[in-house]
């Protein structure tokens, strides 16, 4: 993998990780979540007027738009389901376990074919995605043991994480036919015009109290979640969709760390290990071609 999509996806991977840390300490997670995606295309309105004048902007690229948001916002709910059953250290890396998808995706759609590094990447990170969520003791993902809370929680993150592989991959398709951040923004619009009436239909009280206590932090998971993404999709444009996807699971681990050392969430042996795998994993596309 080349240096430069390298060092893009390395920092969208922390971006990434960091707003989800914030978004797991929102009190009420649907008002939060709603907030931030009516927040994002206000905060990058300058940038994309400057970015529409200098590549224009033409009617074909709405119907790229408009598949990606109807990922985007699966994913997100997905993942607000997946954050109300289980912890961070749990819930984000398999939420984020794409590379276990991608391989076989990416041939499908494009013929892509990865070498020796390559698959050494997508094991160990998938390997390591299996071993971060091992109970203790009894060592498997949801024991008998588990609540149906926590059985749920771990389905919706999986149907997260294979929205994530599929909009990887649209996203490869769409920056071929458009720019990657007008992409982003356009269907950050489409997103917010969705989550407007479901932010109408909450307790107004909620939203205001949800605001006033954490308006930094959903501003700052606005701003972060398109930088990550467009810096995503730039790479997208110069590597394989496989390394990509692999790369960014970068992420878990800064996730994971944070939850541990701020939120106070237990890092288990397991857990720890899972991720040392996916580090090694991650870092593995750098010798991937």
């Amino acid at each position: 993998m080349a240096e430069l999509p390298f060092l893009l996806v390395v920092l969208s991977a922390l971006a990434h990780g960091y707003w989800n840390f914030l978004f797991k300490q929102a009190d009420d997670k649907d008002a939060f979540l709603g907030l931030t995606k009516l927040a994002e295309p206000v905060l990058w309105l300058a940038p994309f007027v400057v970015a529409v004048w200098i590549w224009g902007l033409d009617r074909e690229a709405w119907k790229y738009v408009a598949v990606g948001a109807l990922l985007s916002v699966a994913n997100y709910q997905l993942l607000v389901a997946a954050y109300k059953r289980l912890d961070l250290a749990v819930a984000y890396p398999v939420a984020r376990s794409s590379t276990i998808f991608l391989p076989f995706l990416a041939y499908l759609a494009f013929g892509e074919v990865i070498d020796a590094a390559g698959w050494g990447s997508v094991v160990l990170v998938s390997l390591g995605v299996g071993v971060v969520q091992l109970r203790p003791r009894l060592a498997r993902a949801v024991s008998p043991h588990a609540s149906a809370s926590e059985r749920w929680g771990l389905f919706y993150a999986v149907g997260a994480a294979f929205t994530v592989a599929l909009y990887t991959l649209w996203g490869r398709v769409a920056v071929e036919h458009m720019h990657p951040f007008l992409y982003m923004y356009c269907y950050t619009l489409a997103t917010a015009l969705f989550f407007h009436p479901r932010l109408a239909r909450l307790d107004r009280a909620a939203v205001r109290r949800e605001w006033r206590a954490n308006r930094w932090r959903i501003l700052a998971v606005s701003f972060l979640n398109t930088f990550s993404y467009v810096l995503m999709l730039v790479a997208l444009s110069m590597s394989k969709v496989t390394y990509v996807g692999a790369l960014r699971q970068l992420s878990l681990a800064f996730g994971a760390t944070l939850g541990w050392l701020v939120l106070r969430e237990r890092l288990t042996a397991a857990r720890l290990a899972g991720v040392a795998l996916i580090i090694v994993g991650a870092c593995l596309t750098y010798f991937a071609r």
